[in-house]
């Protein structure tokens, strides 16, 4: 396994932009910087190492992203795993909107997450299955403030790897999640509620309006007045005249990059914008929140800030919760219209177990939209999607029994650090999920030696 090196340029990313124009090549943590606003770039063939030593310092201008994409409740089993292995296998119909990401990814069959199982505890294992996901700990069952699970794969990685970059971590989210009282069977709604963990006893929270990501992201803050400038101003304004001069100054196929970059930061602007504008209403009505109400619009909005964050390396580790665990919305957009939860309790009704294969395929559609994002987004000597580890999954395998094996796992990228994909890789049963996470700290150095249950690395190659 190659591990990304640690930079050795000596340019200075504080230096005023004409006079690292003018006397050297950028350092790939160059920022452009307004009043209350800075913008991370994303990488420049300006930012490269010059050819002579290009060989030498090639990793340090790809650096590894890590990302886990959670989902709550279980799967249709039948329906998602496929069937084959190694490389001949077939896309389950599931896991068909992936079809032009089967190339790009690995399913891994045979993960467990023993801790979220009772081990003597009862019921309650949508709390254990969401605490246990990256901590790989069993949590302590309490509804009230001695909450104790451990502390996360992302936050372990943070913790070293995370110091090369602006922020150190990102955590993303759809639904709100208070972190108070009981959610499950006599466990802490902060056990459902939250996938990263700083400390055993300190969920890092997840930040689900994707206004207030992007200003977390790209450092927007107030105005001079006390005023927030929220959308009403683009960030591109704050830093226009630093970006006019370096697409002035840097050759014709770097300004196309900067372009299409500030491009698609504008439509990102512009698109939380629509959900954000206040409207008039009747009398006695509430104001919309700044969450935007169409879910589909709301997980791609959080996935294209994850592709400009990694992009701009503004951070390399990232979780995502599309819902939070035992979530019970509802999916009208694709003709579901009972709880999320409610129907993970199938009891074999087979009207409810169909309809829980159809959320399964709209959530590995949204996937597929990130994967793509990720695949036609340059970088270094390839693309986002080669020089990241993206794991997706959850840690029931079906809602109705609530098991925790043979969960359902695909991990996306790895191809610019010589991972194989487009493969279904059995495990024997009851692996650790555990050693999963154990191999992907080991890519970015962070592997701690034990880490829950775990007993070893995968071998991935």
């Amino acid at each position: 396994m190659t591990r990304p090196s640690r930079k050795t340029s000596s340019t200075n990313p504080e230096m005023p932009l004409g006079r690292l124009l003018r006397s050297e090549r950028l350092d790939r943590r160059t920022v452009l910087r307004g009043v209350g606003a800075s913008l991370a770039l994303p990488m420049l063939s300006v930012m490269k190492p010059v050819a002579a030593a290009a060989e030498a310092v090639a990793a340090t201008t790809s650096p590894l992203r890590l990302a886990w994409i959670f989902f709550p409740n279980g799967t249709n089993a039948e329906r998602w795993f496929p069937e084959g292995s190694g490389a001949d296998w077939a896309l389950s119909p599931s896991l068909e909107p992936l079809a032009e990401c089967r190339s790009d990814l690995n399913v891994l069959k045979g993960l467990a997450q023993v801790n979220a199982q009772s081990l003597g505890d009862g019921p309650g294992d949508h709390a254990r299955s969401a605490a246990a996901f990256l901590t790989g700990a069993h949590p302590y069952k309490t509804a009230g403030s001695k909450i104790r699970a451990g502390r996360s794969a992302d936050q372990i990685a943070a913790d070293t790897y995370g110091r090369e970059t602006r922020l150190a971590s990102i955590e993303l989210g759809t639904e709100e999640g208070r972190d108070a009282g009981a959610c499950d069977s006599g466990y802490s709604c902060a056990y459902s509620n939250n996938i990263s963990w700083r400390s055993e006893s300190l969920p890092t929270g997840k930040e689900i309006q994707p206004k207030n990501a992007f200003a977390r992201l790209f450092g927007v803050t107030g105005g001079g007045d006390g005023k927030d400038r929220g959308m009403k101003s683009s960030i591109l304004d704050f830093v226009n005249d630093q970006r006019k001069h370096l697409v002035g100054h840097v050759g014709r196929d770097d300004a196309r990059k900067l372009d299409e970059y500030f491009t698609s930061v504008r439509e990102i602007e512009q698109r939380i914008s629509r959900f954000t504008t206040p409207v008039q209403l009747p009398e006695g009505t509430l104001e919309p929140t700044d969450k935007p109400s169409d879910a589909t619009e709301h997980i791609r909005l959080m996935y294209d800030l994850m592709v400009l964050a990694f992009q701009t390396d503004t951070t390399r580790i990232a979780t995502f919760m599309l819902a939070n665990e035992g979530s019970n919305r509802a999916f009208p957009m694709i003709e579901v219209t009972d709880g999320h939860h409610q129907l993970s309790h199938h009891e074999n009704n087979q009207d409810n177990i169909a309809k829980i294969a159809k959320i399964d395929r709209y959530y590995a559609e949204q996937f597929a939209y990130f994967i793509k994002r990720l695949k036609d987004t340059p970088d270094g000597d390839g693309n986002l999607l080669d020089h990241s580890m993206i794991m997706y999954g959850g840690a029931i395998t079906d809602g109705n029994r609530h098991d925790h094996h043979d969960l359902p796992i695909l991990l996306a990228g790895g191809a610019g650090r010589g991972l194989p994909t487009g493969r279904v890789v059995e495990f024997p049963q009851y692996t650790p999920l555990n050693n999963l996470f154990r191999t992907m700290l080991d890519y970015v150095g962070a592997d701690q030696g034990n880490f829950g249950d775990a007993n070893g690395i995968l071998s991935l190659t």
